[in-house]
C-alpha cells in the first residue's frame, strides 16, 4: 500500500500539508481557473472543499458549470446535448441521463448548492434554457460564510506556491488571491488578515518530493545517494520505497533496503541524487504505515518492545495534553490539585525525550526507572553545560 503520511497537527489528517489532499485541493481550483477568474466562481468550489452540502465530488462540480456554460451560449440544449458536452469536458462514457436531470434539479433546487437556477423546459424544442438570459451561477453573490472560505483557501495556497510539485498551479494560486483582492475592492469588503499558518523556510529536499511520489505510485525501486549530517562521504542505496511521511517540516522515505533486508528512514533534505531502477523488481513486504508507528512519537522507529510510561504533568500543563495528547495511548491514571498523571504504551525514541525536554519543569518522568535514568542524564548532561562559568 503506497501512502503519503503528513504532520499538520491544527488542521489534523484530513487537511494535509503539503500532501495529496492539498495537491487535489490545488486541482480543483486549477479546473476552475482558465483564463478568467472571479471570486463568486469560487464561491461553488469553496463550499465544495469546507462544506457537507455541497458535491460530492469533483465531476459534479464539473458537470454543474458545463451545464452553466451551455444554457449561456445557446437558446435551448436538449438532455442529449448536455449529457455529450459533460461526458466531453470529463472524457468519461456513458454519463447516465439521470445524472443530467439530477444535476438539473440540484441547480433548480438544492438549497446547499444555493444555485436557484431558473432553468426552464420548453415542450415544443423539448429542450432546457434559462428563463433569465442574463442568469449564470457565476454571478452569484458571495455570502460571508463563502468569503471566509476563499480567504481560508487562498491563504492556505499562498505558502506554498514555492514548492516544486505544486509549480503547475502557481499561476492559478496567484489569480485566486488576486480575484480576492479584487473582489474585496470592488464590494467594499474590508478583511484584515486575522488568518497566518505556521509557515517554516521552504526544507531542503522538497524537490524530489515528486520523483519519490512517481517511484510510491508505479512501485519502482530507487536508488539514493545519501549523505547523513556526520558523513564525511555519500553513500548508495537501493530502496523500494512504502511511505513518504512529513515530520516537524521535514520529508522522510521509508522503505525497504535491498541490502540490509530491513525498513530504514531517509531525510530526503539529505538527499544527493535520486534515480529509479525498473530492472530490480519490487519488494512488497506488506508494510502498514499505522502499525509501524504505532508505538513511536515521530519518526524515528526502534526495533524495541513499547513499554509502560508515567508520567506527571502540573495542572497548567496537562490541560495542553488533555486538548492534544502526546501519543494515542494517552490514559489519565490519577488527578491531584498538585499534578496530573497520565499512562502512555510506547517505545522512547528521541522525539520522545525532546518533547518532555520542552516542557521544562512542568512535567515529570514517573516509571519506569530506566526512562526516568535516561531523562536524569540527559538533564545532567544540560547542567553540567550551563553550570560552568565561561
Amino acid at each position: 500500500m503506497v501512502v503519503v503520511n503528513t504532520d499538520l497537527k491544527p488542521f489534523n489528517s484530513n487537511l494535509s500539508r503539503y500532501g495529496l489532499c492539498l495537491y487535489r485541493f490545488i486541482s480543483y481550483i486549477y479546473i476552475l481557473i482558465h483564463d478568467k477568474i472571479t471570486v463568486p466562481q469560487c464561491s461553488v468550489f469553496a463550499k465544495h472543499f469546507f462544506s457537507s452540502v455541497m458535491p460530492k465530488n469533483k465531476e459534479a462540480l464539473i458537470r454543474y458549470r458545463v451545464i452553466n456554460r451551455c444554457l449561456m451560449e445557446r437558446t435551448y440544449v436538449t438532455r442529449q446535448e448536455l449529457k455529450e458536452a459533460c461526458e466531453r469536458a470529463l472524457d468519461i462514457y456513458p454519463i447516465g441521463m439521470r445524472t443530467i436531470d439530477a444535476d438539473i434539479h440540484a441547480m433548480r433546487h438544492d438549497a446547499g448548492l444555493g444555485y436557484h437556477a431558473p432553468i426552464a423546459f420548453d415542450r415544443i424544442n423539448r429542450a432546457y434554457y434559462y428563463d433569465d438570459p442574463n442568469y449564470s451561477i457565476d454571478n452569484i453573490p458571495l455570502n460571508e460564510e463563502e468569503l471566509n472560505s476563499i480567504v481560508f483557501a487562498g491563504k492556505l495556497l499562498e505558502q506554498f506556491k514555492g514548492m516544486e510539485i505544486l509549480n503547475t498551479f502557481t499561476g492559478s494560486v496567484q489569480k485566486l488571491m488576486d480575484a480576492i483582492n479584487i473582489y474585496r475592492q470592488n464590494n467594499a469588503v474590508s478583511y484584515p488578515d486575522y488568518i497566518e499558518f505556521e509557515k517554516a523556510d521552504e526544507a531542503k529536499g522538497t524537490e524530489y518530493i515528486e520523483p519519490v511520489m512517481d517511484a510510491l505510485k508505479n512501485r519502482r525501486v530507487l536508488h539514493i545517494e545519501y549523505r547523513t549530517f556526520s558523513a564525511r562521504k555519500n553513500k548508495m542505496h537501493i530502496i523500494h520505497p512504502y511511505l513518504l511521511k512529513e515530520y516537524r517540516n521535514r520529508w522522510y522515505l521509508i522503505g525497504y533496503h535491498d541490502t540490509d533486508k530491513d525498513i530504514r528512514t531517509y531525510s530526503l533534505d539529505r538527499f544527493v541524487s535520486l534515480s529509479a531502477d525498473d530492472t530490480v523488481t519490487f519488494v512488497d513486504t506488506g508494510f502498514d504505515a499505522k502499525e509501524y508507528y504505532r508505538n513511536v512519537i515521530g519518526i524515528s522507529v526502534l526495533n524495541k518492545d513499547p513499554v509502560e510510561i508515567h508520567i506527571a504533568f502540573t495542572p497548567f500543563q496537562a490541560q495542553y495534553v488533555i486538548t492534544q495528547p502526546l501519543h494515542h495511548s494517552q490514559e489519565l491514571v490519577s488527578e491531584t490539585k498538585d499534578r496530573i498523571v497520565f499512562r502512555y504504551f510506547l517505545v522512547p525514541n528521541f522525539e520522545f525525550y525532546a518533547q518532555i525536554l520542552g516542557w521544562g519543569d512542568e512535567v515529570e518522568i514517573l516509571k519506569p526507572e530506566k526512562v526516568r535514568k535516561n531523562m536524569l542524564s540527559i538533564c545532567k548532561g544540560l547542567t553540567g553545560k550551563y553550570s560552568n562559568t565561561k
